[in-house]
């Protein structure tokens, strides 16, 4: 499908105009954005069973993921073509066929109507077929352990959306990952505000003045894939220690990076989980004095791979360190990712409902663990910002940045944003592509 014609404002890596957070860019969202791209609806993982469905809602639409076979996952538009009622109003669970609570129609789990109460009415008329009152699909294929929908039946596969994303993420078997928590935080703010406070490194300084203790100096760039349109960029996490400066505040490598990993374990809650602390804990306890930081951060990643093993944990063997300097991709349009080799921090955020001033954020912490080992976890609701207070320390510095923007962006005193086209090129260019799909034109994907 090709996108929409229209008018298109003014958009640089350096230059995001006010509009795009208005209602009126919302309302163009839901017409053109959501119904063409690949979104991250569950975990295979969440849908073991035959059976098994999530009701994944994106603006105003509602999707039921369900796994109608032991190999195969389906997805459909939640409303009966009969008279349209929506079919399941609960976020997840398992049915041995679907059923519309108006009429009793019901459909067997590849949407085929299986039951119309006095289906003889409808001979002679045009369009009555099964197929015809079959239920609506939506295009479900599953990529590194996620299910992935889109309404868009002439869009491009999802491997042709990911482009070359595959052959830098497969080396880290997120299949092989098991959900270690699952967050729901609803926050009043635009969607885009939310996503973007997390796919940038220039924040750090004033955000985490904290994690400063751990570096200083500029942060690195990005690299950015554009696979027919569709962005999908890594950011370099690295920042500098000069160990010789006489206000540092560390002198020995190996209490540097175990205070660092110690810190990322109890205030993000991932990242770093029990294997990786332990195997900070031997480095500052096991490591030989006078290490360079290249040395300690070396013996630390094979630490990791001693303790993971030693738990009997799928070790990703593809990864190298080399790999950890990018600690975040975003995946267009929605997804924001920290990656670990212990497993990945997803963020991921859409509007809440129709409302283009809240949003559903999302925060789902991956491991890996020894078979039988997975941790029960519990699917958590936060309703407000103040619900979620002192779950996530790090995490709630973000949120005052998020709020005061949500306000700013608003005011007739703001004309564009104009982030920094080094380290915060990820807002950039995603507004570039965020307008091909709203405006159209041959040249969106262009400097």
């Amino acid at each position: 499908m090709s996108p929409p014609s229209g008018p298109r404002a003014e958009i640089r890596r350096d230059y995001v105009p006010a509009a795009d957070y208005s209602e009126k860019f919302h309302r163009l969202e839901v017409e053109r954005l959501w119904p063409r791209t690949w979104q991250v609806a569950c975990r295979l993982e969440e849908i073991p069973e035959v059976g098994d469905y999530v009701n994944y809602e994106i603006a105003n639409e509602s999707i039921l993921v369900v796994r109608s076979a032991p190999d195969t996952v389906k997805a459909f538009y939640n409303v009966c073509p009969h008279r349209g009622r929506r079919l399941r109003d609960d976020e997840r669970g398992n049915l041995s066929m679907i059923y519309c609570g108006y009429h009793a129609w019901t459909f067997d789990l590849d949407g085929k109507p299986t039951t119309i109460p006095s289906r003889e009415d409808w001979n002679g008329c045009p369009a009555s077929s099964d197929n015809d009152f079959s239920l609506g699909p939506v295009r479900a294929e599953t990529w590194a352990g996620w299910v992935w929908i889109n309404m868009d039946p002439d869009g491009p596969s999802l491997m042709e959306y990911l482009g070359p994303i595959p052959s830098r993420i497969d080396r880290y078997e997120w299949e092989h990952c098991r959900i270690r928590s699952h967050q729901t935080i609803i926050f009043p703010v635009n969607w885009k505000v939310a996503i973007e406070a997390f796919v940038e490194p220039y924040h750090v300084i004033a955000t985490h003045p904290q994690l400063l203790r751990w570096g200083h100096g500029k942060a690195s760039g990005t690299e950015e894939y554009l696979q027919s349109g569709f962005l999908h960029a890594g950011h370099y996490g690295s920042r500098n220690y000069d160990f010789d400066d006489p206000a540092s505040e560390f002198k020995d490598v190996r209490e540097y990076l175990y205070t660092s990993a110690h810190n990322t374990y109890h205030n993000l809650h991932g990242l770093y989980h029990e294997e990786g602390l332990r195997a900070a804990e031997r480095l500052r306890d096991e490591g030989p004095e006078g290490m360079t930081i290249n040395e300690a951060s070396m013996m630390h990643w094979d630490l990791r791979r001693e303790e993971m093993i030693k738990a009997g944990a799928p070790y990703p063997e593809g990864i190298e360190p080399i790999d950890s300097s990018i600690i975040e991709w975003l995946f267009f349009p929605n997804s924001s990712v920290l990656t670990s080799v212990e497993g990945a921090f997803w963020y991921r955020a859409r509007p809440n409902g129709d409302d283009p001033n809240s949003c559903i954020f999302q925060v789902i912490v991956l491991g890996r663990y020894a078979s039988g080992k997975e941790p029960d976890f519990e699917y958590e609701f936060y309703p407000t910002l103040e619900s979620f207070k002192g779950k996530n320390p790090i995490l709630e510095q973000d949120f005052s940045n998020m709020l005061a923007v949500h306000k700013g962006v608003r005011s007739r005193g703001f004309k564009a944003a104009r982030p920094n086209p080094v380290q915060e090129s990820q807002v950039g260019n995603f507004h570039r592509v965020l307008h091909g799909f709203i405006y159209g034109n041959d040249e969106w994907a262009a400097e």
